[in-house]
C-alpha cells in the first residue's frame, strides 16, 4: 500500500494527500493484530524513488499496489470510489475490491477507471499491478472543488470516510 504526504504549491493538501495517509494508518492499526503470512509493505516516500530502490527480486515478489489518494473528502458530490489503473483495465487488486464489495459492501460505489498522474504508475511500470483509489463524482469523475487549491483543509476532510476505507480492505 502507499500514499504520500506531500501537497502541491499553496495547497495545505488535507484531503490531497492526508486522507490517503490517514486510510493507510488505519489498515496498519488493524492488521496489527492479525496473524500474516505475506510481508506487507506501507510506503510513505515518493513511489518514484520507491520502485527504484526495489530489486528485482522485490519486484517479482511484489503481489499488488494499493494507492491511497482523496479517500475522505466531505464534498457531499463525491459518492463513487474511482479505482484508476493505468491502462484501465481490471487487475488484481480491482478484482479483489470488488469481490470484498461483493462480501461486506461499500459505503461508495466503486468504479474502475483509466487515470495515471499518481503515485500508482511507477508500480505499474514496474510490472507491479497497481491501482489508484481516489474520492471522484460519480458520471463526471469531477475532484472536489478544493484539489490543488489553498481551501484544500481540514475543514472538508472526513476522517470517517477515511476510516472506512482503509477498514474495508482488512475485511
Amino acid at each position: 500500500m502507499s500514499d504520500h504526504y506531500g501537497s502541491v504549491p499553496f495547497a495545505p493538501g488535507a484531503s490531497d494527500y492526508a486522507t490517503g495517509t490517514a486510510a493507510a494508518l488505519e489498515l496498519a492499526r488493524v492488521l496489527k493484530s492479525y496473524p500474516i503470512d505475506k510481508e506487507l509493505r506501507i510506503v510513505f516516500v515518493g513511489s518514484k524513488y520507491y520502485v527504484s530502490q526495489l530489486t528485482s527480486d522485490e519486484i517479482n515478489r511484489s503481489i499488488a499496489n494499493l494507492n491511497m489518494d482523496m479517500v475522505g473528502t466531505s464534498w457531499d458530490n463525491a459518492m463513487a470510489i474511482y479505482m484508476n489503473t493505468l491502462d484501465g483495465k481490471s487487475n488484481i487488486v480491482f478484482e479483489t475490491a470488488t469481490a470484498t464489495e461483493g462480501r461486506i459492501g461499500t459505503p461508495s460505489e466503486l468504479i474502475l477507471f483509466q487515470r495515471g498522474a499518481s503515485d500508482h504508475v511507477s508500480f505499474h511500470d514496474a510490472g507491479i499491478p497497481a491501482v489508484n483509489f481516489i474520492s471522484r463524482k460519480p458520471g463526471t469523475a469531477n475532484l472536489e472543488p478544493y484539489y490543488h487549491t489553498p481551501l484544500d483543509t481540514i475543514e472538508h476532510v472526513s476522517m470517517e470516510r477515511s476510516r472506512r476505507l482503509g477498514r474495508g480492505f482488512c475485511l
